[in-house]
């Protein structure tokens, strides 16, 4: 009996009977267990469905955020007041504007170029009096070095001097006082500023060059002669030089005199770059400065006092049109997905096809609010959605008129920029916040993208997929489930079926005996 129930349950696995009496197949029991195969396949489909909804979400979910990005660039101020700068003559003189900068053009004549201090030092040699074989030689001296480093007080403003006392021993090389003294730091404010002063070596002499162009006087004095030592030595002599330090009521350049000590080699004062613009006279300590016209650097390159050069800036409106045309090619992706996904296909046909959201209210509701931004927005000074050149036509697709566009910026870029977004944001805000066009979509937005992580909470499609995720998890208990009962059924029918045929076999074998003993009685009565 027991070798009969093992061929039994082998022959389930190959689909053969599972006794020569019963007739039952594997096949038998499986089309028993159909019903419960059927209930999983339900479950099953619904998980499928629960799954395209989710992936049409996160399609939309995504989509929705690249149109958010869009509408980003719309609120920046760059957007707006990017610059194209021109120049007569870019090997003269350059300028570039910010967005805050005003459209405009400027003569400008530069008379003279900021120019840097430099000291040239003698060369070095060690205290025995030997050539240095490096600059990393040990030079033998010690003593303190101490450097100062006096501004101009250009255009009337205050002398101010940084100083710092460089210390020097035995064993330090020309590198090592080199190194020191461009790391220096101003000690006479107790503050990290630096001392201004850049020291280069060039044939084993110190060169000191003022970091900052412009009329820096450099002071030089040490302790055991150290300044000597270096080749830093003052001549003993003294020299006068003129330096521009203002512009008078009448527009001219005036001058102060100062006199200063010629070290080392030779010494060479820095001066303040001298030049007009649109014929007012002025002084810059800088070749590069952003302080002339009001959200624009100018840059100095060359001298001449005989040459006017043109620097004009004009707004690009191009960078403002590109971004709503990236916003406007966006947004009819979005409103194409979406309507993808609600198509309902043609419902009379037999092997008909929808969206996965077909007939969503969720979505339904988001296309429709889309559509009622789109064009919406409050009129700043007269400039809208249809002003700019903003329509929609009757398949629903949102297009860009260049041309009123063009005018609009023309007219008033001010008020466009103001339509789009003004910034309402405090000083020190980590957050951005405003009003305008875009802060209304992108908050219409926000309402339906943002995830768990969001300080403001979850969004509309976040809870959606969530919900579905639960539900996908709730079905898949249930499949478990079903499986474990097809499990327990197949096991059941396979030990009632095997165990049926095994009577069946030994109700057969008793009727053969039986049969058999009676053939023998007959026979013995014969």
């Amino acid at each position: 009996m027991a070798t009969s129930s093992t061929s039994a349950t082998s022959s389930v696995s190959s689909s053969s009977y599972l006794g020569k009496y019963t007739g039952v197949t594997s096949d038998t029991i499986e089309a028993l267990l159909q019903g419960d195969y059927n209930r999983e396949t339900v479950i099953k489909n619904k998980i499928t469905t629960l799954q395209n909804e989710t992936q049409a979400w996160t399609d939309i979910s995504t989509r929705l955020g690249n149109l958010t990005e869009k509408l980003e660039a719309l609120e920046k101020a760059d957007t707006y007041g990017t610059k194209t700068n021109t120049s007569t003559d870019s090997d003269a003189a350059t300028i570039k504007g910010t967005s805050d900068a005003i459209e405009g053009s400027y003569d400008l004549v530069i008379n003279k170029l900021a120019t840097s201090t430099r000291i040239m030092g003698n060369t070095v040699t060690t205290s025995s009096g030997s050539k240095l074989s490096s600059t990393a030689d040990d030079l033998g001296y010690s003593g303190t070095l101490t450097l100062t480093n006096t501004s101009s007080g250009l255009n009337g403003a205050t002398q101010s001097t940084l100083t710092a006392t460089i210390n020097v021993s035995g064993t330090d090389s020309l590198k090592d006082i080199a190194d020191a003294i461009n790391n220096a730091k101003d000690t006479t404010s107790g503050s990290a500023k630096s001392l201004g002063i850049k020291a280069t070596i060039v044939d084993n002499r110190l060169v000191l060059t003022s970091s900052e162009s412009g009329a820096h006087v450099l002071g030089i004095s040490s302790t055991n002669d150290l300044q000597g030592h270096l080749g830093l030595a003052a001549s003993g002599s003294t020299s006068t030089a003129s330096r521009s330090s203002s512009v008078s009521s009448d527009g001219k350049i005036e001058t102060t005199d100062y006199t200063y000590t010629t070290y080392g080699a030779s010494t060479t004062i820095g001066s303040a770059a001298e030049f007009t613009l649109d014929g007012l006279a002025m002084l810059r300590d800088s070749n590069s400065s952003s302080d002339i016209v009001d959200g624009a650097t100018i840059d100095f390159k060359q001298a001449d006092s005989t040459k006017t050069v043109t620097l004009t800036m004009t707004n690009d409106t191009s960078v403002t049109q590109k971004a709503l045309q990236d916003f406007v090619d966006q947004y009819n992706s979005v409103m194409s997905l979406i309507s993808d996904d609600l198509d309902v296909g043609d419902p009379s046909s037999s092997n008909n096809t929808t969206g996965d959201l077909t007939g969503d209210v969720s979505l339904i509701t988001l296309q429709g609010k889309l559509q009622s931004m789109v064009l919406g927005g409050s009129s700043v000074n007269g400039v809208s959605a249809s002003t700019i050149g903003l329509s929609v036509n009757e398949e629903g697709t949102l297009s860009l008129d260049t041309n009123k566009f063009a005018k609009a910026m023309a007219e008033n870029p001010d008020s466009v920029k103001d339509f789009f977004f003004v910034n309402t944001s405090s000083k020190y805000a980590t957050t951005k916040t405003g009003t305008g066009y875009a802060a209304d979509f992108t908050s219409l937005i926000d309402t339906y993208t943002k995830t768990s992580s969001s300080s403001t909470g979850k969004g509309l499609i976040q809870t959606i997929k969530e919900s579905n995720d639960n539900m996908i998890d709730l079905y898949n208990d249930q499949i478990d489930d079903l499986e474990e009962l097809i499990s327990n059924e197949r096991t059941r029918y396979t030990a009632q079926f095997s165990a049926l045929d095994s009577a069946i076999s030994e109700m057969q074998t008793q009727l053969a005996y039986i049969t058999s003993s009676l053939s023998s009685s007959s026979s013995n009565d014969n």
